[in-house]
């Protein structure tokens, strides 16, 4: 073997220009699926791999030449050889594909958030509807204008007077799991069934004496307070925040529960941002999943 040759590989840096592909390969492999899963954790370490690797790739090509370097080549050899240049274009060109692939994606995945998406307030009618002690199940529309796949269902308890300020709880009827429509563990009085058109469209209601709330399709259970007894939800029973406006009581944003300590006017809620189905709203786990976008 020639000297040339042994001075070639004994060259610092070779060894890094063989592994940086691979580790900006494997660096936007984790970034992409980061912003699916987790892109809050896994996406921005898979973009902190991607570009150590590729800083690591770019100083690589140009590092000092070694004393035992041969010296600079004569007017009739390449001083820029074509292997070089094919290498620094196939990485400035991988380089396009993953930004033409991760910018959208972090647009779609991450805006939402930020920017926030219209909200809507319900008029579920007097508060008198609602009788102080009792459960009602409330059905509405959460969109009018869209129609019956808005359809949506509440549970409803007057808790009375906090101060001379009414306290309402007002349960999502989904299940945290799946997102399954639960049921009162009690009897439904259906022959009491009545409408109230009120100005955001027809509301339902239907008296209710539940024991707690169950879903019929993986079986998780909920106590009066919507905390998960049984199941495999995640968490307990979304709720709904309110306010009363000249006699009505209105909806406004849900919001998840980690869980309720005590009962009624008197409970202390732990509440968080609203999360998506299946997805727990305390522990480390809950660091885990997408950002979820307002609704």
């Amino acid at each position: 073997m020639s000297t040339v040759e042994n001075a070639k590989e004994q060259l610092p840096g070779r060894g890094m220009n063989t592994v940086a592909p691979l580790g900006v390969a494997l660096g936007v492999a984790v970034l992409l699926v980061g912003l699916i899963v987790s892109p809050l954790v896994i996406a921005p370490l898979g973009g902190a791999v991607a570009v150590a690797f590729g800083l690591a790739w770019a100083r690589g090509g140009r590092r000092p030449r070694a004393a035992t370097e041969p010296h600079p080549p004569a007017a009739n050899e390449e001083r820029y050889p074509r292997s070089r240049l094919l290498e620094r274009a196939t990485f400035a060109l991988g380089g396009v594909v993953a930004l033409s692939v991760a910018l959208p994606a972090v647009g779609f995945a991450v805006l939402p958030s930020f920017l926030g998406q219209r909200r809507r307030s319900i008029d579920l009618g007097p508060i008198d509807a609602f009788p102080e002690g009792e459960f009602v199940v409330a059905t509405f529309l959460a969109d009018p204008q869209v129609g019956e796949v808005t359809r949506r269902a509440a549970y409803v308890r007057n808790n009375g007077l906090v101060g001379n300020e009414p306290s309402f709880t007002i349960m999502s009827s989904r299940c945290t799991h799946v997102g399954c429509p639960t049921q009162p563990n009690g009897p439904l009085f259906t022959d009491q069934r009545r409408g109230e058109r009120t100005s955001t469209g027809l509301v339902a209601f239907v008296p209710t004496q539940p024991a707690g709330f169950g879903c019929p399709c993986h079986g998780s259970q909920f106590d009066t307070e919507g905390n998960r007894t049984a199941g495999p939800a995640p968490r307990a029973l979304d709720r709904y925040e309110f306010s009363v406006r000249d006699g009505h009581l209105w909806l406004g944003r849900l919001y998840s529960v980690g869980r309720v300590d005590g009962t009624g006017a008197q409970a202390r809620i732990h509440a968080f941002a609203l999360k998506g189905a299946g997805e727990p709203a305390t522990g480390l786990e809950s660091w885990l999943y997408p950002l979820d976008p307002p609704s």
